[in-house]
């Protein structure tokens, strides 16, 4: 009974909001307070684990004054949250207003907006969002990212326009480099040549090579940066490739670029310049080997976790294809952050509420929290944190989570060049400066599905990854000799691979028409 008022008050009295009054509270376009007259709005979402309790934060006492906005707390500590995220959608009672960290699948968007348990925004975006429907405007892939098959969109995702943010960097060790007096790598060629040396390079001192010339945190991490070298793209966030044309998708899972990828790393492996541990290990033993400086050569996002002193980030390597790509991840992030229920009373007044976050002050706000109190502004007029909350000795993440709530991910926030400082060092962005060169190409972000087509996508995408993983890792190692490739692509044409492609062409054709 439920879903079906929802579905009723969605289809029915959604497009007569306005008449019932919920306009009239608000103040103009862009003013704070967003209400003439205090209101108060129910907020359901995750706590992170190194959340401070949110009614004692700073971003939402500080939020409550500048909005005129009341918040009803039912944040969910991060343990068991899905389950309570369940129960609440499954229970007769009245619906919380907002979702904000809200974590909501892609499966849970399309089945809740369907049902009119939450309601579509696209309508109400361009008017009552105009700093979201602006990033929209300027970032287009957003829009791909969080639209559902029926052309409505039910949640928003987290904006994420600063590039240093979305890419594994390709760090280079500049001491190993003068020891072994030689210059950075840009060619494959020239890289061996660096990746011989640093083999036989005694780093440490400890009287044995055992330094690691090239890692990776796992065999994905490691084609997500080499394969872009070879002429390969991650379209739609899948070992997929646009024709020249924009209108073809191909998989190059069988392709003859991708059997010279694994060649070559089998030459690596086989040499014994690449880090064996790629196959199996957690991140946690990458991580170590970052901090204890124990690679010439590894790719990671950011350098959080190692004293970057003697690093730089490099470009990627040339001479394998004319065409090198630098996979990244979607501007449109962590899709479901946000999104307003069949209940909330006030849809327009919930919208203006995360609207602001988006703005560039507003983003401040979000992440730095309240000004002259954990940040001021630089010279040019950009935010900067106060001593002892980048540098605390209890972690930046943890100290920043006790007055804002980003930290941890999942939240509605809009991460520029301009406020990304406790994610993206100095030193991060100038690794970046090495790849926007190759970024500058048209990369479609991971779409929402129907039910149905969701779940045929799941067990195709389980038997071609399980079985093109394997095959890759065995080959690599040499387990697995090269002479078989017709019978992997043969086995890999069987499972499906023409039908996988053929459902995100059918996605990229619905863009097109």
């Amino acid at each position: 009974m439920k879903k079906l008022l929802c579905l009723v008050l969605a289809m029915c009295l959604l497009p007569l909001v306005a008449m019932a009054g919920s306009t009239d509270v608000l103040n103009t376009e862009s003013e704070l307070p967003i209400v003439k007259e205090p209101i108060t709005l129910s907020i359901f979402g995750k706590q992170g684990a190194i959340h401070a309790d949110w009614p004692t934060m700073d971003f939402f006492k500080e939020y409550q004054k500048m909005t005129g906005i009341t918040l009803d707390f039912q944040q969910v500590p991060s343990q068991g949250y899905d389950e309570n995220k369940g129960l609440m959608f499954a229970s007769p009672d009245k619906l919380p207003d907002m979702l904000v960290v809200a974590g909501l699948s892609g499966t849970e968007i399309i089945k809740y907006g369907a049902d009119g348990v939450l309601i579509p925004l696209e309508d109400l975006l361009p008017v009552y969002a105009p700093n979201y429907s602006a990033l929209m405007e300027k970032y287009p892939d957003i829009e791909g990212r969080i639209s559902a098959p029926d052309g409505h969109i039910y949640a928003l995702a987290a904006i994420i326009a600063v590039n240093a943010a979305r890419t594994e960097k390709i760090w280079c060790n500049t001491a190993w480099l003068e020891a072994c007096n030689l210059e950075v790598p840009t060619t494959f060629e020239e890289l061996e040549a660096v990746l011989a040396a640093f083999k036989s390079y005694d780093a440490n001192g400890n009287g044995e090579a055992d330094e690691i010339p090239i890692g990776a945190s796992d065999l994905n991490s490691w084609f997500d940066t080499v394969v872009g070298m070879f002429g390969l793209q991650y379209q739609f966030g899948q070992e997929l490739n646009l024709s020249e044309d924009g209108k073809t998708l191909s998989s190059w899972l069988i392709s003859d670029e991708f059997k010279e990828v694994l060649q070559w790393s089998n030459k690596m492996y086989e040499a014994g310049y690449l880090d064996p541990d790629i196959f199996t290990q957690e991140y946690a033993k990458f991580n170590a080997k970052m901090s204890g400086q124990m690679m010439g050569i590894f790719f990671n996002q950011a350098d959080d976790a190692f004293d970057s002193t003697n690093y730089i980030g490099i470009a990627p390597m040339h001479g394998k294809s004319d065409k090198i790509y630098i996979q990244s991840g979607p501007v449109g992030r962590d899709m479901g952050t946000f999104a307003i229920t069949c209940d909330c009373e006030y849809p327009e007044a919930a919208l203006r509420w995360v609207d602001y976050l988006f703005s560039e002050e507003g983003s401040y706000f979000m992440r730095y929290g309240i000004e002259g109190k954990t940040w001021t502004r630089d010279e040019n007029g950009y935010p900067v944190y106060v001593d002892g909350i980048l540098n605390n000795p209890n972690g930046s993440g943890p100290t920043i989570a006790q007055f804002t709530i980003w930290p941890g991910g999942g939240s509605p926030q809009y991460l520029n060049d301009r406020n990304c400082i406790a994610v993206c060092s100095p030193t991060t962005q100038a690794a970046q400066a090495a790849l926007d060169p190759y970024m500058d190409y048209l990369l479609y972000a991971a779409p929402l599905f129907d039910a149905d087509t969701n779940e045929r996508l799941q067990i195709l995408d389980t038997d071609i990854s399980t079985y093109a993983n394997s095959c890759a890792a065995r080959m690599i190692r040499g387990e697995m000799s090269f002479d078989e490739w017709d019978t992997y692509v043969k086995t890999l044409n069987d499972m499906g691979l023409d039908e996988w492609v053929s459902i995100y062409q059918e996605r990229l054709n619905s863009y097109l028409d």
